[in-house]
């Protein structure tokens, strides 16, 4: 069965100043063509205007109202729900029970139950490896039940709480009859002995969700991963595979024979820099194929940023290095400082403001986060020799002054936050900037499941870290594109997009130019359809890491892209497979049966949870066209008949 629901056509952006239009910038040094895609920041407009701490995002229709919503989660505080309202973002988080502080990690959510709604597993965390760690969760959506959206914790009745465990994410696998959802979940071990990595088997009926653990799996192996692994069909036999992402470590191939997961060696095994990968068909040839992103560790440069209201700072102790010093002007008033070092190494922590030293009396603020006025921290101190920070006021100059003055035998350095009005005339004395190593990343082409073959592309090769990658055909021409997020040390880096030109060549560019990316950590990025238009839209979080970087903006951008492309866009519904389709795999062919591209549904359920949509882009072709889907657990395809520029919910047959 399949229903057909048409779109709107783009409503056109009007011309102004307002809608901060921003295209995307080009290289110089590359003489790249610009793209035929552009975006426009719409964080403000939508609602989304929110500085915080993340460590994941979730693209879904959680209402079911057939358009992508967004949730967020915040490391130790609250998650956020936005439900999507015609673009405006409402936030409903009231709707869930995590309205308490605690660590939590990733976020995933699925229909456990196959009941027609999202339910949702949240991953404790574990205090930096150090403390007790927080348990795991299970969350039941009643929106079926009582047509009102809320969520219940169930997590009673599954045994997967470990809350020893430094969990990271659940990652959906469908079983082996493809009827139910199961999970294999992802921790970091650091100081946790006796614990390991765990397959859930999903044991849920219309009455109870059940998530048990599976003793005898293969997958129960102490492997340290963030939680960026993802599931994937390398070889098309009908059961996805595992790809393990390491936190700037190795990646590695593991295939599944009827739900036993053996490593599969190849030139994967050579990735040793990873931090992120996503799987996808870049050469519509009916297998995935991998993009890697990689980083270059830390150099331990000295680092400082601004914007007009906020100073960011990461100053290290290197050898025969005694100190830096930034001054500054600022609008009149007080300044204040967050110099809460958060750094796991020291355990803790370090809150004792005993080390900052407020102006000629050297006084010390009341804590590591305290408001300083100008009276306050007058003239310089004549001695700025015992290790710490030295904060005064040149009230002739009209400058602010602060001084690190190093302890030889603290190797953690230090870093915070500096808050003053207007902030102008930044300048810095004493840092020292070492040149970044140079690394890249890595397009591996699959050769129909029977190896990989890397792609020697000079657009790979970069200096930074490549925090996190999604993929979509983002200017609808027929061939999925590559966007990510990269970053250096501490902040200070621009998303880019690898546009494929479909004959294995790619154009990279910078894109989303803006200056909260150069005093934050761009951290996951996601795309959904947030609108009636067809085009990929992006959303980003800049809130990972360890200050100062952490608390950064939401950062949305729609897909304003100006051509005649076409798309097609389905929604599939399970019936004897698990009612998201999990699993799947669709086919889209032209008139005289040529493969068009190629889509799984569930290689997109890491930390950052795309779209649960299938998207193909379809250029200038007008069609007809023909899809056909394999659902999970079945041997044969579904013919689907398919209109150009519509939606379609496909029902399992």
């Amino acid at each position: 069965m399949i229903h057909f629901r048409g779109w709107k056509l783009l409503i056109p952006l009007a011309v102004g100043l307002s809608l901060f239009l921003f295209f995307y910038s080009i290289d110089e040094a590359e003489h790249h063509q610009a793209p035929d895609v552009q975006f426009v920041n719409r964080t403000e407009e939508a609602g989304l205007s929110k500085y915080t701490q993340s460590f994941a995002i979730v693209v879904s229709d959680i209402d079911n109202d057939s358009i992508d919503d967004l949730f967020v989660g915040h490391h130790d505080k609250p998650p956020s729900l936005y439900l999507n309202n015609n673009m405006h973002f409402v936030d409903r988080s009231d709707v869930t029970p995590l309205n308490k502080r605690k660590d939590r990690h990733g976020f995933t959510f699925v229909d456990l139950d196959n009941d027609g709604d999202k339910d949702f597993l949240v991953t404790g965390g574990g205090a930096d490896g150090i403390g007790a760690g927080d348990a795991n969760e299970v969350y039941k959506n009643l929106l079926m039940e009582t047509r009102e959206l809320k969520f219940i914790d169930v997590s009673a009745d599954s045994d997967v709480a470990y809350p020893i465990l430094g969990s990271r994410q659940f990652l959906p696998i469908p079983n082996l009859q493809g009827d139910k959802v199961d999970f294999f979940l992802t921790a970091l071990h650091r100081n946790r002995p006796n614990v390991t990595n765990f397959y859930a088997v999903n044991r849920s009926t219309p009455d109870k969700i059940r998530l048990l653990v599976d003793k005898g799996s293969s997958l129960n192996q102490r492997w340290d991963s963030d939680g960026k692994d993802l599931f994937a069909d390398f070889d098309r036999d009908g059961q996805m595979d595992l790809l393990r992402v390491g936190s700037f470590g190795r990646v590695q191939q593991l295939m599944n024979k009827l739900g036993q997961f053996s490593p599969f060696p190849s030139v994967l095994d050579d990735v040793r820099t990873s931090i992120t990968a996503v799987a996808t068909d870049l050469n519509n040839d009916g297998f995935p194929d991998l993009y890697v992103g990689c980083g270059n560790g830390i150099n331990g440069s000295d680092y400082v940023s601004n914007n007009a209201n906020e100073i960011h700072f990461s100053v290290a102790r290197q050898d025969n290095d005694p100190s830096e010093e930034i001054s500054f002007k600022s609008a009149p008033g007080d300044m204040a400082i967050d110099f809460v070092q958060h750094i796991p190494k020291m355990g803790a922590p370090r809150k004792d403001p005993s080390d900052i030293y407020i102006g000629a009396g050297k006084s010390n603020p009341a804590s590591r986060k305290a408001q300083i006025g100008p009276n306050q921290a007058l003239e310089k101190p004549e001695n700025t020799e015992k290790p710490g920070t030295y904060i005064w006021y040149d009230q002739q100059a009209d400058l602010w002054h602060v001084l690190w003055r190093h302890d030889a035998d603290d190797e953690s350095g230090s870093k915070g936050i500096i808050y003053a009005k207007n902030v102008t005339k930044l300048q810095k004395n004493g840092f020292e900037t070492f040149s970044a190593k140079k690394t890249q990343d890595y397009i591996f082409i699959n050769q129909q499941g029977r190896g990989w073959q890397a792609l020697p592309l000079n657009e790979l090769e970069h200096d930074e870290w490549t925090n996190h990658v999604t993929a979509a055909d983002f200017n609808n021409d027929g061939f999925i594109d590559i966007v990510g997020l990269r970053t250096r040390d501490d902040a200070n880096g621009t998303p880019f997009i690898l546009i494929n030109n479909g004959n294995l060549t790619f154009t990279r560019h910078d894109i989303l130019e803006n200056r909260e990316d150069d005093i934050f950590r761009a951290d996951l990025i996601v795309h959904g359809f947030f609108n009636d238009d067809g085009l990929p839209d992006l959303f980003y979080t800049n809130g990972y890491g360890l200050l100062p970087d952490h608390q950064g903006p939401y950062q949305l951008w729609i897909n304003a892209s100006q051509n005649q492309n076409g798309y097609l866009l389905m929604e599939l519904e399970g019936t004897r497979a698990n009612r998201d389709a999990i699993g799947a795999q669709v086919e889209l062919y032209d008139e005289q049966d040529k493969l068009l591209g190629y889509r799984e549904l569930g290689a997109a359920y890491g930390r950052g949870q795309n779209t649960h949509k299938i998207h193909f882009g379809l250029g200038e072709q007008q069609g007809p066209f023909r899809v056909r889907i394999r659902w999970p657990g079945e041997s044969s395809w579904q013919p689907v008949p398919v209109a150009r520029n519509n939606s379609h919910h496909v029902l399992q047959e």
